[in-house]
């Protein structure tokens, strides 16, 4: 059985020897590694190229203008020639026992898909962080046990990643869907892209093992809001989507649209704390307040205040935010970086 490692690459060279030989150091030897140059401007393709030129047998590389991460993704898929296709983001490594754990887990299970847990790296101070079970290790979702994935997905980001999935190449190939539509955000194209192969598997292993580290950079946000990418974040066309395959699940009764609604509301609240944070100065955290909160957190159906899977202190970030009262904002992202800092051993 052969694994079809996907890499899309776009201006990070500096991860990338350390990013590529996490799989050339595999105990597993049964794979190809994809390398798709999304049009770089550093010099990353040519590093793409010298591992080629070293490990022919291993390693391709894919070439193209650059296109997002959507469809540097694509293009790896189509050109896959292993049986399931993985992921890995350029930054990333995986744990030397990956491709072992995942091959074994497929012979052992015939299953359509494998997800498996990973842990964080903070670049900063070198911590790390491992990522909590979404289940019991081993755990096989197959029929109408699959109900409990989708349900996952509605309500939270828990099981958005691609990358910590293992998924038959031939549901990928299949997948119908108007990816170039989807091509100029790349917010949510994890979620995006796994909704169609998740949908048609026949059955889905978990496996509790902590195999991918997915590194988290420094926060180098900007001071001046980037209405720009507000808008991107903000887009609701992959949650478009997830409703429509909610109703192919039979998962669309008030009920999960309201878990759903949950799910956006605390995703509102991450952009909003990520652009607040980055506010160094009353002025520019008044120009964060200033922007229009309401249309976001849907505040005509009152929604934020009323829904039963929103916590209290979300509904009070909520308010918090709508009322534009700066002092309680400013004690709660002082407890919430207290709270960052000790889980991260800081």
């Amino acid at each position: 059985m052969l694994l079809s490692i996907l890499v899309p690459v776009y201006n990070s060279e500096k991860y990338l020897k350390e990013c590529f030989d996490s799989v050339l150091r595999q105990s597993e030897s049964d794979y190809e590694l994809v390398l798709v140059d999304d049009g770089s401007t550093d010099d990353g393709g040519a590093v793409c190229d010298g591992y080629q030129a070293q490990y022919p047998e291993k390693v391709r590389v894919i070439h193209q203008p650059n296109q997002g991460l959507i469809l540097a993704r694509r293009a790896g898929i189509r050109a896959a020639k292993g049986a399931y296709c993985m992921f890995l983001d350029a930054d990333d490594a995986y744990e030397p026992e990956c491709l072992a754990t995942v091959r074994e887990t497929i012979e052992q299970t015939h299953a359509d898909a494998v997800i498996f847990n990973n842990y964080s790296y903070f670049e900063e101070d070198g911590s790390i962080e491992p990522n909590k079970a979404a289940f019991a290790d081993g755990s096989v979702f197959e029929g109408t046990s699959k109900r409990l994935i989708y349900e996952r997905l509605i309500a939270s980001e828990e099981l958005n990643n691609i990358w910590f999935k293992a998924i038959r190449t031939e549901l990928l190939q299949s997948d119908d869907t108007d990816y170039p539509f989807y091509a100029d955000n790349p917010h949510g194209e994890d979620l995006l892209q796994s909704l169609y192969p998740l949908t048609h598997a026949q059955k889905i292993v978990y496996r509790d093992r902590r195999l991918y580290r997915y590194r988290r950079h420094r926060s180098g946000m900007t001071r001046q809001m980037d209405t720009q990418r507000m808008k991107l974040l903000f887009d609701r066309r992959v949650y478009d989507q997830l409703l429509r395959y909610m109703a192919i699940w039979g998962l669309d009764a008030p009920q999960q649209i309201q878990q759903l609604y949950a799910r956006t509301t605390r995703t509102s609240l991450s952009v909003f704390w990520m652009q607040y944070r980055s506010a160094h100065t009353s002025k520019q955290k008044r120009a964060v307040l200033d922007f229009p909160w309401e249309a976001k957190f849907d505040v005509q159906t009152k929604q934020p205040f009323t829904n039963p899977y929103l916590s209290r202190v979300h509904r009070l970030q909520v308010r918090a935010i709508l009322k534009k009262q700066m002092i309680l904002l400013n004690c709660i992202g002082m407890l919430g970086k207290l709270k960052m800092r000790a889980s991260h051993g800081a």
